[in-house]
């Protein structure tokens, strides 16, 4: 079982705002927040609502307007070297101006990424302030306390990455504060999010201390598994930190995860993105969804996200899609072609015999911005209802933690360790099978490589350099496709080089059908990166902000 998070939208009926402000969005409704949280159900129901907004991706937002989609991996994945736009050229254009860099104010996705993430803080705040007068059972309030606490610095996390230092709530904010609060820098928005995290770790129950009906709400684990992730990224870009200090943060966090005995990597690589796995020993937090047959937000408890990324081919008896974030060719390459975790990471033209779930299938490359699409992300059915399917979206998983634990040992000065974390991650891609239904006519088969496959595990010959390289090579082939690469290159230091050299430089001579190039890339990207004078230490792109929260809240718009 899992705890049903989508039950009821009352949660939501109290998070409704103005059509222009969505930095704090009033509360409506007849039922004070405050009032309404003084029973246990109505409680868990209220944080309930603070989880919904995690799986929404388009549908109506706070304002009762259509908010357009708003993945990560618009950002983390298509801006990367990972993959491209994909579907047809004339679909969805403004992921086009994405890779452009070319939009402003007015950018319709900028405001779809600042309403969700805002409206995520919003009902995090109005919880946490009705928790403090709650007379529900002190122990339950804590572990409420603790789920609003890492939402919100989820939430804050997802604005940082997307727009930079952001306006800073840390309570539902009086009407005669609005447009008073002055945009918070990167690194005391960043310092916000670890003490969020640093907070919910302390109240949040371990996962093996939750019932079975309360699977996938955050844990201990999960805070300590975000906070790492935020300060890898602060010991990256923060130019107001102690980069060795950070990383021993990082390495600390990541220890305690380890330690904890919670989390373990899944056997078979094949396995974890399947969905009768869900919630898997490896998994330390995902999207919990349901199908319920409604199509989007506010009634829908599914996802898009399978539908967004599907094949645009109708396939009898298989899933279809719209055909966007395309694996790259580079991607492709990065992986040595005996690892199993590529079949598990890409299938299309020309791959394993277009094979898909054991069915032999037809793509049409006029409508691929790639030969591939995101295995990671493919269904092995045809739903009901496309834009509601029951697909978990893992957020974060135990080899992550293991991988940050070797970049930050690595940084500290414990290569040993550092081998010892990397090994562990490739001994498991060196055993585990291809994808599931990777034979033709074996729909539900887990095929063993004839031959084993071609990965290094002796990793005590890698030291300095060679290391640290090794351990950022793992981390894109293992976590290819989840949607952190874009952010893993910016903290290195090298998103403008390496995603300038893919998708300009290496396709400059590309013909018909091949990979587009944008040949101003690194020039239109750097206008639209923070700098020095924001604070950070390496160019930091980032999205416009709306311009009437500019407008409104007297806050400085993003280079642009």
């Amino acid at each position: 079982m899992k705890f049903q998070l989508y039950t009821t939208f009352i949660a939501a009926a109290l998070t409704l705002g103005s059509c222009d402000d969505f930095i704090e969005l009033d509360p409506q409704g007849q039922e004070t927040t405050s009032s309404y949280m003084d029973t246990q159900n109505n409680a868990i129901t209220q944080i309930n609502g603070i989880y919904d907004l995690l799986g929404q991706s388009e549908g109506q937002g706070p304002d009762y307007q259509w908010m357009d989609h708003h993945y990560e991996f618009f950002f983390g994945s298509i801006l990367s070297d990972d993959s491209e736009k994909g579907s047809k050229p004339g679909d969805k254009t403004d992921l086009t101006d994405w890779l452009n860099w070319n939009f402003d104010g007015n950018f319709t996705d900028s405001k779809a990424f600042w309403v969700h993430g805002f409206w995520g803080v919003s009902r995090c705040n109005n919880a946490l302030d009705a928790l403090k007068m709650s007379q529900i059972d002190e122990t339950l309030k804590a572990r409420l306390k603790g789920e609003a606490l890492f939402l919100r610095g989820y939430y804050y996390f997802y604005l940082l990455r997307h727009f930079g230092g952001v306006p800073l709530f840390n309570e539902t904010l009086p009407v005669s504060q609005y447009g008073k609060v002055k945009r918070a820098t990167v690194h005391e928005t960043l310092d916000f999010i670890v003490n969020d995290f640093e907070e919910a770790s302390k109240l949040l129950p371990t996962r093996s201390e939750y019932a079975d009906a309360d699977m996938g709400r955050a844990t201990t684990g999960a805070a300590k598994a975000f906070e790492a992730r935020v300060l890898m990224y602060q010991a990256g870009v923060d130019n107001e930190v102690d980069e060795m200090a950070t990383w021993k943060q990082v390495y600390d966090c990541t220890q305690e995860v380890i330690n904890s005995n919670e989390y373990a990597l899944m056997s078979n690589f094949a396995k974890l993105f399947e969905i009768e796995n869900k919630n898997c020993v490896e998994s330390i937090f995902e999207i919990q969804t349901y199908e319920n047959g409604v199509s989007d937000a506010p009634g829908s408890t599914g996802v898009a996200y399978c539908l967004f990324q599907g094949n645009r081919k109708a396939n009898e008896n298989a899933n279809q899609g719209w055909g966007f974030n395309n694996p790259t060719q580079n991607l492709v390459n990065a992986f040595d072609p005996t690892d199993p975790r590529l079949s598990c990471t890409v299938y299309g033209i020309g791959f394993d015999s277009n094979i898909l779930y054991g069915q032999k299938m037809e793509y049409d490359r006029s409508q691929m911005g790639t030969n591939y699409f995101n295995r990671k992300a493919a269904l092995s059915y045809k739903p009901i209802e496309s834009t509601s399917v029951d697909f978990n979206i893992i957020l974060m998983r135990y080899a992550d933690v293991l991988l940050m634990d070797a970049e930050s040992a690595y940084h500290l000065g414990n290569e040993s360790q550092a081998q010892k974390e990397l090994k562990l991650v490739r001994e498991r891609a060196k055993s585990s099978t291809y994808c599931k239904g990777y034979s033709e006519g074996d729909k539900d088969g887990f095929t063993t490589p004839d031959s084993t496959p071609n990965i290094d595990t002796d990793t005590s010959k890698l030291s300095g350099n060679a290391l640290l390289n090794a351990i950022w090579l793992e981390r894109r082939v293992e976590l290819a496709m989840e949607n952190l690469r874009t952010w893993d290159l910016i903290r290195q230091g090298r998103y403008l080089s390496v995603v300038n050299q893919v998708k300009n430089l290496d396709r400059v001579n590309n013909a018909s059908e091949e990979e587009i190039y944008y040949p101003n890339f690194k020039t239109n990207c750097e206008r639209h990166c923070l700098g020095i004078e924001q604070g950070v230490k390496v160019p930091v792109p980032v999205l416009t902000i709306p311009s009437t929260e500019v407008t409104a809240w007297n806050i400085e718009q993003n280079p642009l």
